[in-house]
């Protein structure tokens, strides 16, 4: 079977403190439910870092999605419903009232080694 390697690069960072949350799913309909994907692929990595990989993957369609975990609490904090948080998607969709599409957040993972950049969002 064929492997793919990512490197993924962060962008935007507030602050180095805590660390990213990173989930990669193939369910690029369902990206925003990452964690309930039992074929995801999901880790952490510290914040002080601006890059790195993610290795054994399936070539195919993926989503990422990063959380800036700044309080190390493994979860994304929100306020009524909003993000207290920074978050980023592949693609770096623009982010209006709502998640972005499933289509603008898909990418492509081909075999070998591929890179993705991602812009981090702050509302708060």
């Amino acid at each position: 079977m064929p492997s793919a390697s990512l490197t993924v690069s962060v962008e935007g960072l507030r602050d180095h403190k805590g660390n990213l949350l990173f989930c990669l799913t193939r369910r690029t309909t369902q990206f925003l439910e990452c964690d309930k994907d039992p074929g995801a692929v999901h880790g952490s990595v510290a914040a002080n870092v601006a890059m790195f990989d993610v290795e054994h993957m399936a070539p195919g369609e993926w989503a990422l999605l990063i959380i800036h975990d700044s309080n190390s609490n493994g979860k994304l904090d929100k306020r009524f419903g909003i993000p207290r948080e920074g978050f980023g998607f592949s693609g770096n969709p623009a982010i209006r009232f709502g998640p972005p599409s499933a289509e603008a957040v898909r990418f492509a993972v081909p075999s070998g080694i591929s890179h993705q950049q991602l812009k981090m969002r702050y509302i708060f």
